[in-house]
């Protein structure tokens, strides 16, 4: 059965990047593991394109043996190059941020998150990310 959804899962991701072939992918090289929608993607390289044609706050991420689709809670006009911005908390790396040329995808970490971000030092890891 999970083969069987990967499957499905990977066939709906091409199918949504090859109706998105207009716009514009990120390519990032990310060197540690992290969470992202609720699922944790382990360190790679990930291509990260919109998710559905006409849909600017849903984003594919997809890497060498895994990908998730996830929906940006926030978009905004303001931008400054192509990057990604991760919490680091207590050692984990969750998404925060998405900056394209079209503006900056905010993403929503879980309430038991942020609560322990609060408590704890939080750091905001920037990686650069290419065309």
């Amino acid at each position: 059965m999970r083969k069987l959804f990967a499957l499905l899962f990977f066939a709906g991701v091409t199918l949504c990047m090859t109706s998105t072939a207009n716009a514009q992918a990120l390519r990032v090289d990310v060197p540690f593991d992290f969470v992202v929608g609720g699922k944790t993607l382990p360190a790679a390289t990930y291509t990260i394109r919109e998710s559905l044609p006409n849909d600017n706050t849903g984003l594919a991420f997809i890497g060498d043996k895994q990908g998730v689709l996830a929906r940006a809670i926030d978009i905004d006009d303001h931008f400054t190059g192509t990057k990604l911005v991760f919490r680091r908390v207590d050692g984990e790396y969750f998404l925060r941020d998405v900056v394209t040329l079209r503006g900056t995808l905010h993403f929503a970490t879980s309430k038991k998150d942020s609560q322990r971000a609060l408590a704890a030092d939080e750091q905001l890891i920037t990686i650069a990310a290419g065309y």
